[in-house]
């Protein structure tokens, strides 16, 4: 398949089929969105089509969204502003507590989850265990 182009599109004669296919689709269908076109249009069709085709080819061949964890999450954020253990550590209530949440011993307390959302801008939501 020829790389599409927002003025030329390739016919749709296939569902993607491999890599190549799947990133000139996903090309395209960026394109479009950046040319937010009207519904009814053919331009609009196509980028509705290329989103069904580009979420079918997701579905069977890359692995499942993994959210991250709490823990991941803290971690990043903390790493992001500069924010060590120790500062971490005092957040939760001690070293012990930080370890066993990371550890996946313990989930955060409401009081240890409003101090990590004030600290590090993380939604609270985010940090409910599972």
């Amino acid at each position: 398949m020829a790389t599409a182009t927002a003025t030329k599109p390739m016919p749709v004669v296939h569902a993607i089929r491999n890599g190549k296919e799947f990133r000139t689709a996903v090309i395209e269908l960026d394109t479009l969105i950046d040319a937010d076109p009207k519904e009814g249009t053919n331009a609009y069709d196509r980028m509705e089509l290329l989103t069904i085709l580009i979420a079918a080819y997701e579905e069977q061949h890359l692995p499942p969204f993994e959210p991250a964890t709490p823990q991941e999450i803290v971690r990043f954020m903390a790493k992001q502003k500069g924010i060590g253990a120790a500062e971490l550590a005092e957040l939760v209530g001690g070293r012990s507590r930080l370890s066993d949440f990371y550890r996946g011993v313990r989930d955060l307390s409401k009081t240890q989850i409003v101090a990590l959302r004030d600290a590090l801008g993380i939604p609270a939501d985010l940090l409910l265990g599972s």
